[in-house]
């Protein structure tokens, strides 16, 4: 519900709730009856009453969402964990530097063994042909899917501005002309006109109706207009862009692919000219420092840790101001349904009493079992209420 919307709603309740407090009837015995449920649910706001309840059991449900229900919780949980496995992580990796050099020179051995195996093969570029058109292909099809979304997206945001715009027509039009229908409703409900001036006043209450519908139809043509328009423009940019990202990914692959079997031609010829495995082995060797290496990892890693409990402490902090944020819109939301339908029960019981007069009954009672011995009058008062909000 939107704010203007709300706001107009609220308006009504208190014009509503001021006009039934005026006409309430205290009854001196009950021999009328109304169900007050089904007023309710037939009364013309019954939908707004929904939309409250909608938006309270929307933000009921983040309340207690499955993973989310014990965020500060988990979070120091995960906290603890990174903490435990950063620990075992820097014991690994001083386990690793403690390896002996027999064993560090047995696996360099191995390792450069399977490199001179493997020198002057032949590598063949049929699977890397197919996994470049792949990943071209599957590159291509994300970009398309994401600009269909950012389509949805932008269209969906323009469709809600147009649609805000209608619901601020609509109440400025309220607003502007609401002073004059609640004039010529109390005149027509509270004087008694004559059949000629009654006619002339509900003819004047239409022709409000009917210019504010007027304007309100107009807009929506113009808005559907705009939106055929922005939806034909976005769809056009759209297929424009996937035209030139398409391009653009098949060039880069055709290059891509040149650049690989340069390379492997490059590589054949260049088999004599790599330098001695023993030459290279012994530079490795002169470059280990396996302790050192092994105090940094440890550093990083503890560094590491440091930066996710801070960060997790953040999002814990995040998460209680969110959840105080949402219980006070909670808050906020049943105080305007409570207004709300206490205006709506005013109402309803202020038609009943007028039903009660006309018929000559003492009083009439709302509730949701009808008294022994008593008229049902649900259906007159229903329409005498449909009346009085014409």
């Amino acid at each position: 519900m939107t704010l203007a919307l709300r706001s107009f709603v609220v308006l009504l309740c208190a014009l509503v709730s001021m006009g039934a407090a005026a006409r309430s009837v205290s009854p001196g015995g009950t021999t009328g009856y109304a169900n007050l449920a089904q007023l309710v649910a037939r009364h013309p706001l019954a939908g707004v009453l929904a939309g409250y309840d909608r938006e309270l059991a929307a933000l009921r449900s983040t309340q207690s969402a499955p993973g989310l229900d014990d965020l500060s919780g988990r979070t120091a949980a995960a906290v603890a964990a990174v903490g435990r496995d950063v620990s075992s992580a820097q014991a690994r990796a001083q386990g690793l530097a403690a390896r002996s050099a027999a064993a560090d020179l047995a696996t360099e051995n191995a390792a450069l063994a399977t490199i001179l195996r493997l020198r002057g093969a032949a590598v063949q570029p049929g699977p890397y042909d197919s996994e470049l058109q792949r990943e071209t292909s599957a590159s291509f099809t994300a970009f398309q899917n994401a600009t269909s979304q950012r389509t949805a997206r932008a269209l969906g945001e323009r469709e809600q501005q147009l649609r805000e715009r209608e619901l601020s027509l609509a109440f400025d039009l309220a607003r502007r002309d609401g002073s004059q229908r609640l004039s010529l409703r109390l005149r027509l409900d509270e004087l008694h006109p004559t059949p000629v001036q009654r006619a002339k006043l509900e003819a004047e209450l239409h022709a409000i109706e009917a210019r504010e519908a007027s304007l309100l139809g107009a807009m929506r043509r113009e808005n559907a207009s705009q939106l055929g328009a922005y939806r034909d423009q976005l769809e056009r940019e759209g297929v424009a862009a996937n035209a030139q990202m398409g391009e653009q990914l098949r060039s880069k692959a055709e290059a891509n692919l040149a650049i690989h079997r340069s390379a492997l031609a490059a590589a054949s010829r260049a088999a004599d000219a790599l330098p001695p495995l023993q030459a290279q082995l012994a530079l490795f060797r002169s470059t280990y420092h396996a302790n050192a290496d092994a105090r940094a990892i440890a550093n990083g890693l503890g560094a590491a840790s440091g930066s996710l409990a801070t960060r997790f402490a953040q999002l814990a902090q995040t998460d209680r101001r969110s959840r105080a944020a949402t219980q006070a819109q909670i808050a906020r939301l049943q105080a305007e349904r409570r207004a709300l339908y206490e205006a709506i029960v005013a109402q309803i019981r202020a038609a009943a009493a007028r039903v009660a007069g006309e018929r000559g009954l003492h009083g009439i009672a709302l509730a949701a079992a009808r008294p022994a011995g008593s008229a049902d009058l649900t259906s007159a008062v229903g329409t005498q209420l449909r009346s009085a909000l014409r």
